[in-house]
């Protein structure tokens, strides 16, 4: 007799790896180098664009009491910017906080 949990667990697999008709080609994505964040590096337009929907997302949804507080213009560094994106999902997706912790836990 199977249980909900393993019941979900088989569930998640088989949405995992559909199933394939055909000639498959694997493309292999390579590990990006360490030279890829540079904490000190200026933001570049990409990462601007990234924080100006963050930005809005924040200003959109949050309450002003849970709101980061820092402006567009604060930010410099990739640093700084990696930083503010990480709080600001925290506060907007509080539920994705607890399931990497109980991934870490198994």
């Amino acid at each position: 007799m199977t249980t909900r949990k393993q019941a979900k667990k088989t569930e998640r697999r088989v949405k995992a790896r559909p199933q394939l008709v055909g000639d498959v080609t694997y493309i292999e994505v390579p590990h990006p180098a360490t030279s890829a964040m540079n904490k000190n590096r200026p933001v570049s337009t990409l990462i601007q664009a990234q924080l100006k929907h963050m930005h809005h997302a924040e200003r959109a949804r949050l309450p002003k009491a849970k709101r980061d507080g820092r402006d567009l213009g604060d930010f410099r560094t990739e640093g700084e910017a990696a930083s503010y994106i990480s709080a600001v999902t925290k506060v907007l997706h509080p539920h994705a906080q607890k399931r990497a912790k109980s991934k870490a836990a198994r």
